[in-house]
Order: structure tokens, then sequence, then C-alpha cells
């Protein structure tokens, strides 16, 4: 001990020192070791719930990620579709537009066809009538005039040509 008083070590100071240390360990353990050690943990367990939240938060981000891929999809698989049926429905409509049309067209000809021939009819009714009145005052002039027999045939034979002109026409 002589060794430590020569180097000025006090035993009392040293065991007051340490009593006091054990003494303040066991205040501080007590007290405040206990709340940090609690707070620690709150924190621990605090950032482990938040990274839980985080991972989960992540896979319903991910599930409706691609649940929507799944509705886009068919979204537009439908939205083919629908033009599809669309285009089809145009070329159904079309068709069905150019067949009355056709079948209006050719009843509009047989019409046509149909006046024509009433027309054709009633212009040979007419020249019939033409030629009978014609043939009766060629015959009337005739008649009346005292001619030869070759200005009667002449006379005649312009008649019927002047009639296969009118038949032709």
């Amino acid at each position: 001990m002589d060794i430590l008083d020569s180097l000025g070590v006090n035993f009392k100071a040293i065991i007051i020192q340490a009593v006091g240390f054990l003494i303040l360990l066991f205040i501080l353990k007590k007290y405040l070791f206990g709340r940090i050690s609690a707070m620690l943990k709150d924190r621990s367990e605090g950032v482990k719930n938040e990274y839980t939240k985080i991972e989960n938060d992540k896979a319903e981000a991910e599930r409706l990620r691609i649940e929507y891929q799944r509705k886009l999809s068919d979204a537009e698989t439908e939205a083919v579709k629908r033009i599809q049926e669309a285009v089809n429905e145009g070329s159904r409509v079309s068709e069905e537009i150019i067949k009355r049309a056709k079948e209006e067209i050719e009843w509009m000809k047989v019409k046509a066809q149909e006046g024509i021939d009433q027309e054709r009819k009633k212009a040979l009714a007419e020249i019939r009538n033409q030629v009978v009145t014609l043939s009766i005052l060629a015959s009337s002039r005739l008649i009346r005039q005292s001619i030869s027999s070759q200005t009667a045939e002449k006379l005649v034979d312009d008649f019927i040509e002047e009639i296969g002109e009118l038949s032709v026409r």
C-alpha cells in the first residue's frame, strides 16, 4: 500500500466513488434504462410495423396493378370485339342497302320497260290511225283526180315508203 500511497491513491475516495457509481448505476438502471429500453423497443417495433405496412402496401399495389392491367386488357379485348361487331354490322347494313338499291333499280327498269312498251303500242296505234287516215285521204285524192294508173301506182308506192319510214322510226 505504500506504493499506492506514494502514487497518491486514496482508497477511501475510490471506495466512496465506487459506491456512488454503483448507486448512480442502480438509480439509472431503475429509472432511466428501463424507459430508454422501452422507448428503443417501441421504436424498434414501430419501425418493424412500418416496414411490414410498407411491404403489405407494396403487395397490395402490385395486386392492384395486376388487376388494373387485367381489366385494361379485358377492356381492350372488349373494345376490339365491339369494333369488329360494328364493322360486321356496317358491312351487313351496306350489303342490305346495296341489295335494296339493286332491287329498286331492277323494279325501275321493269317499270321503264313497261312504260316504253306502252308508249310503243300507243305510237304504233297512232301510226296505224294515221296510215288509215292517209290511206283514206290518198284514196279520196285518187278518186277526185283523174289520173293515170302509173300516177296512182307511184302515189301508192310513195305512200308505202312513207309508212315504212314511219314504222322504222
